[in-house]
């Protein structure tokens, strides 16, 4: 069997105010113990496995699992180097801060750097509520290509607070420049129980209106499709042969494994997710090897609904298969009729109209199943 594996790193050396991921600040001294855990979880699923499954990708994501000292990360690629594919994809998520980290990353084996850059502006690194500088990003790019890395993405958010299109197309610009070989764009989404959650609601936090972003969002398509990077996924954008294979993983629907604090799986037709409080999924790591929170059988719906869900999220689109059902058939004509959707050759696909609805699309879409 041929899986994904994706590692979650919780460790940060500071609280993002947009972030709702599982993250945790000021416990880096629980890395060893947290590492050990992982390890066993990793060695307990393993065990239940018929026949040892081959890791075609390894994604450290986090949290930022740089911020932690990379002999951890090298100890979980030991534990199972055995089941690694010789050619996989092995990336990591990265702080521009921690550069100093990045030459024994690349020699213990990842062969894929994720730079959370977010802007080349100060201005928006303040307002997102970042520590590095715009020159602090462009140093951990620079340093992350003399220690060898070949493979390089760069994060960037557009709707930051105050953030004008001028200040967007300068970081757009930035990256461009750097060259590398991926690029992902992601606007800002308030998430409930975050500080901008709580400034928001008191009418604080002074984001860009949609249009702003919707204009922000298709300046970065129209410069980086013009600049060479293929538009293969709403939010990720790569230079021929670098798109992210972990993640076409996930849109494409295949299996992968997910060890770590509130790591998701998805594993015959099944998806499951481990509890989300760092002590808590130590301990019952330490007492019985698993920590799973919750788990859900898919129904023949709700796995055809993520299909099409995960496809539309591709630029490539749908198989126009899927029209063959009546109900999916009268949504699509509705959202032809608003240029939402498109068909090319035997493929449907968000129209760059859709692509700003594409939520509402996906949902409409599938409303009548």
């Amino acid at each position: 069997m041929h899986l994904g594996l994706y590692i979650h790193i919780p460790f940060c050396h500071s609280r993002c105010p947009y972030c709702d991921f599982a993250f945790v600040v000021g416990k880096n001294h629980m890395a060893k113990r947290y590492t050990d855990a992982v390890i066993v979880e990793m060695q307990t699923r393993m065990q239940s496995f018929e026949t040892v499954p081959v890791f075609d990708t390894l994604y450290f994501g986090g949290g930022t699992p740089s911020a932690i000292p990379p002999g951890q990360l090298d100890r979980i690629l030991t534990s199972v180097k055995n089941a690694v594919a010789p050619d996989a994809e092995i990336a990591a998520e990265a702080n521009p801060n921690d550069c100093e980290h990045f030459e024994k990353l690349y020699e213990y084996g990842v062969n894929r750097l994720s730079l959370g850059v977010q802007a080349f502006t100060d201005r928006a690194l303040k307002a997102l509520g970042r520590f590095h500088t715009a020159s602090d990003a462009i140093e951990a790019f620079q340093t992350a290509r003399d220690v060898g890395f070949k493979n390089i993405s760069i994060d960037l958010m557009y709707g930051a607070p105050e953030q004008t299109l001028e200040e967007w197309a300068t970081s757009i610009q930035r990256a461009i420049d750097l060259g590398p070989e991926h690029i992902s764009v992601y606007g800002l989404t308030i998430e409930p129980q975050t500080n901008f959650a709580r400034r928001f609601q008191k009418g604080k936090l002074d984001v860009p209106p949609e249009t702003d972003q919707a204009e922000m969002y298709m300046y970065a398509i129209d410069h980086l499709e013009a600049a060479g990077y293929i538009h293969y996924e709403i939010s990720n954008f790569a230079q021929p042969r670098f798109a992210s294979r972990h993640n076409l993983n996930y849109w494409h629907d295949r299996p992968y494994l997910g060890v770590g604090l509130s790591a998701h799986s998805y594993l015959d037709n099944r998806r499951f997710w481990n509890v989300r409080d760092l002590t808590t999924y130590m301990q019952h790591i330490e007492d019985t090897g698993f920590a799973v929170e919750r788990e859900e059988q898919l129904t023949p719906t709700q796995h055809l609904l993520e299909r099409i869900m995960l496809g539309l999220r591709q630029r490539r689109g749908l198989r126009a298969d899927f029209l063959r059902h009546p109900k999916i058939h009268k949504q699509y004509i509705a959202m032809v009729n608003q240029h939402l959707l498109e068909q090319i050759d035997n493929r449907i696909r968000l129209t760059r109209r859709g692509l700003l609805l594409a939520d509402l699309v996906c949902t409409e879409l599938v409303r009548e199943l």
